[in-house]
């Protein structure tokens, strides 16, 4: 359905045929004299209560209460904030009655010139979408404010020669370029700094910060022992212990590096518990030795990867599971199907369009390989999905394992409700 333009607000300028006008209306400074400073300066160009105002009366004319997302734009048409409601005209409303300027959408409303919105079937529909548009925009007010994403925690692998697992927010890991692989979510933070220690000095990976130049040695051997490059010592004491490779003063190649990071990628999907069973080992001589000091340490390492290994097993088990389709009553008859796997929607059809669900139907029947880990470009629908079938929403949704079967299923709550398929909202 094509977008709803809400406000063509008056420029944020002044024409040049106003300019011609205004300066001759001015008052001319006595011979000899410059013009004050305030009368200069005396070419206001837009009102933003008048705008306010203006915005104010076009929702009130054009919005309905339905479910839908809304975009607020700015001067220049970038997409300042994006939203969505059950009721969009009464969302849209309240923005106007917020005090200005303490509270922070009543700032974004006198940044705002234009404000669009797109009705949806249901609230399913709008989660959804809104996903999708702050994941294309990236809107300065949604980044601000607490978004799913900013709730969760993630781990990352960046590109580079030699580089090192890092622990980012989920929103600032989807918004970064430099994010080769994430995985994740997890819910605290504490948790896996103990356990990415454990592991980063059983595979010997560097945890210095990216500041740090890598001179991996096969780099080295371009050039002479006394050149500058060669002349580092470790920015930390791990490498002298043994607990990192070295990338930092040329001690290791970059495959040395990169294989010791395929094994802790391989820890993190699930495929190589090696580290633990070293810890394992390492904690039964200690015992034996009846050095019991350093078996407790040792037993405080092997929980923080156990503990590390119970959350990815979740977030595995989220990404991995059947795919399903997922019916949707929606409102004004405009009932819709969902396919859902590996924790996201791969595809959308329209119930009324048979050419939608006949595409549908050739998209369910072609395989997909599942994802060892959270990607950057799914987390947010990832995360979406499963709060959704998580909460009161998912006791009664309408799954099935086929297009088929959730036609039925649909057909069958038609039926049952006695007045058509009026809407999952209300």
């Amino acid at each position: 359905m094509p977008w709803t333009d809400a406000a063509r607000s008056s420029a944020r300028g002044v024409s040049t045929d106003l300019f011609g006008g205004l300066a001759a209306s001015l008052p001319k400074p006595a011979r000899g004299k410059k013009p004050a400073l305030a009368t200069q300066l005396d070419l206001a160009v837009s009102n933003p209560e008048a705008d306010v105002a203006r915005l104010k009366a076009q929702v009130r004319e054009s919005a309905r209460n339905v479910p839908g997302v809304y975009l607020m734009r700015g001067a220049h048409g970038e997409v300042l904030y994006v939203g969505k409601s059950t009721q969009v005209r009464t969302r849209l409303l309240s923005y106007f009655r917020l005090p200005w300027p303490e509270h922070r959408h009543a700032r974004l409303l006198r940044e705002t010139t234009r404000i669009e919105w797109e009705p949806l079937p249901s609230e399913f529909a709008a989660l959804l979408r809104e996903v999708r548009l702050i994941r294309a925009h990236l809107p300065r007010y949604n980044v601000r404010s607490a978004r799913p994403l900013d709730k969760w925690w993630v781990i990352t692998i960046a590109k580079g020669p030699a580089p090192r697992l890092r622990i980012q927010r989920a929103s600032a890991a989807a918004r970064s370029r430099d994010v080769a692989q994430m995985v994740g979510p997890f819910a605290s933070r504490r948790p896996l700094q103990d356990a990415l220690r454990v592991l980063n000095d059983a595979l010997g990976l560097r945890d210095c910060s990216d500041r740090i130049r890598m001179h991996t040695s096969d780099v080295a051997e371009l050039f002479e022992e006394s050149h500058p490059a060669l002349q580092r010592t470790p920015g930390c004491h791990r490498y002298e212990t043994k607990r990192c490779l070295g990338p930092c003063v040329g001690a290791a190649s970059e495959y040395e590096y990169r294989t010791q990071l395929a094994r802790a990628k391989a820890v993190l999907e699930g495929r190589d518990d090696a580290p633990q069973q070293q810890l394992v080992r390492e904690m039964a001589v200690a015992s034996a030795a009846l050095s019991y000091e350093r078996a407790g340490w040792l037993r405080d390492r092997l929980t923080a990867l156990q503990e590390l290994e119970a959350q990815l097993a979740r977030v595995r088990e989220a990404l991995s599971r059947p795919s399903f389709v997922y019916a949707v009553p929606g409102r004004d008859t405009d009932d819709r199907l969902y396919l859902v796997r590996h924790g996201r929607v791969v595809g959308e059809a329209r119930c009324n369009e048979p050419d939608s669900v006949n595409a549908l139907q050739a998209l369910e029947s072609k395989a997909m390989q599942p994802p060892t880990g959270a990607m950057v470009d799914q987390l947010d629908e990832l995360l979406l999905v499963e709060s959704w079938f998580r909460g009161r929403n998912g006791a009664d949704a309408l799954v099935a394992d086929t297009v088929v079967g959730a036609l039925e299923q649909l057909a069958a709550h038609v039926r049952n409700a006695g007045f058509g398929a009026g809407g999952e909202l209300g």
